[in-house]
């Protein structure tokens, strides 16, 4: 009961965090007791919430690089794949989310700094090379993915390469990036 409570508690403050665009009092005060809850409880880190999302994922996804290093501080497992149920969410990394959400460089560039495999395959079969692809403005997160060891030729399902989706999305500077590490079609 009382870990059920506190699971509510640290859900509804990393969504008060995720959610604002203050830093305030208020959300200095939210990071503390975000830090108080997982000191008490360090399992809520990889505990999902109702949609089956990560705290990690969630925190990335907006672009929280505070509330990311919490978690991380507190045992939060930086490859657990999310076991989604929103339809339009596929199941995936906190590095395929942050990729997917606000592509805050910062906080996608603390996931790699901790060792996140850049090679897993959300539910869509797609690898974070690929879900960058999706972007013509990505390329510095291409990059960083790339420099941290991100297979430019895995291929999805269907035998899909990011480079075939940087094409299909008409991304010619993606493309042109991709080809320059030697990836192929």
């Amino acid at each position: 009961m009382v870990l059920s409570i506190k699971r509510r508690e640290a859900q509804e403050c990393l969504s008060s965090l995720c959610c604002s665009q203050e830093k305030n009092t208020f959300i200095q005060n939210k990071y503390r007791q975000l830090r108080d809850i997982f000191e008490a409880h360090p399992e809520l880190a990889n505990r999902e919430n109702s949609d089956g999302l990560t705290p990690l994922g969630y925190a990335a996804h907006f672009g929280k690089k505070d509330a990311v290093q919490v978690l991380l501080d507190y045992g939060a497992d930086i490859d657990a794949v999310s076991h989604s149920k929103i339809t339009f969410i596929p199941s995936n990394t906190a590095l395929h989310a942050a990729i997917a959400g606000e592509r805050n460089v910062d906080v996608i560039r603390l996931l790699l700094v901790n060792k996140a495999q850049t090679n897993i395959f959300d539910s869509n079969g797609h690898t974070c090379l690929h879900t960058a692809s999706f972007h013509d403005d990505n390329l510095e997160i291409i990059r960083l993915l790339i420099e941290h060891g991100a297979d430019v030729n895995s291929k999805a399902e269907g035998g899909e390469t990011a480079l075939s989706v940087a094409i299909s999305q008409g991304h010619h500077n993606v493309a042109e990036l991709l080809r320059q590490n030697r990836a192929e079609q």
